[in-house]
């Protein structure tokens, strides 16, 4: 079983899912069964994504309704890449909320997972080669309500089932080969890293862009979590992330 991570970019359109469709496809064919977690769909000022969404609100302040209103992306995402998976052929559902299992604390905004109940998850793949999961939210351990993991909340969504669930891997799809030298945007003589360590993917995260998000980086780095980082677009080997 692997894990599949599909952010805003990857979801933002039609013809990009059918991308990610024939990544899952090839997945359940390979591994028999893929947990895929989804961000909300595109950037600000996309219908969907969550600073469109948070932008109906009149506070900035983290708060019940605020996460209420941020965990609806990724509901949005999970409800539509399902619907396309079973148009083409594809036996999945979506799993959110409660049954999802992850349970936090009521820091709204940037929760805190204190506890994961994977039973639901693991009896479903009885009956579904692919399950969904709306990444970046949980439920508060008090009063059920959602909460939030902060921004890129889905990367450790990802990473945290990855350990939980022992997967083979968690794989991250981007708009990039893997992890290169330097930035592909401003300089053109950049490589690919195909192999790198835990150690190695923390001095660079933040350069040029997050590559994935700190906190599930180091999540990855503290349980051995095997990551690969792969382009969305091509066939190539992207990078490996391991001991």
């Amino acid at each position: 079983m692997i894990i599949q991570k599909y952010g805003g970019i990857a979801m933002q359109d039609h013809q990009s899912r059918k991308l990610i469709i024939k990544h899952i496809q090839r997945a359940i064919k390979n591994h028999e069964q893929v947990l895929v977690v989804v961000s909300a769909m595109g950037r600000r000022g996309q219908h969907y994504s969550t600073d469109t969404l948070l932008d109906l609100i009149p506070t900035t302040l983290s708060s019940i309704e605020s996460d209420l209103l941020s965990a609806c992306g990724e509901l949005i995402s999970a409800s539509v890449l399902c619907a396309e998976l079973k148009k083409g052929g594809i036996s999945t559902t979506v799993i959110y909320g409660k049954n999802a299992g992850i349970i936090t604390n009521e820091a709204y905004g940037n929760a805190n997972i204190i506890d994961v109940n994977t039973n639901i998850l693991n009896s479903t793949f009885n009956d579904f080669p692919c399950i969904i999961v709306p990444g970046f939210q949980g439920i508060s351990e008090k009063t059920n309500n959602f909460t939030t993991l902060g921004r890129g909340g889905s990367d450790f969504t990802a990473v945290f089932y990855g350990h939980h669930l022992k997967a083979e891997v968690v794989e991250f799809y981007k708009n990039v080969p893997g992890v290169m030298t330097s930035d592909p945007s401003t300089n053109k003589s950049v490589e690919l890293i195909p192999v790198m360590s835990y150690e190695e993917l923390q001095t660079i995260i933040s350069a040029p862009v997050e590559i994935i998000q700190k906190r599930a980086a180091k999540f990855a780095a503290l349980y051995k979590v095997p990551l690969h980082i792969r382009s969305l677009y091509e066939e190539g080997d992207g990078t490996f992330v391991f001991h």
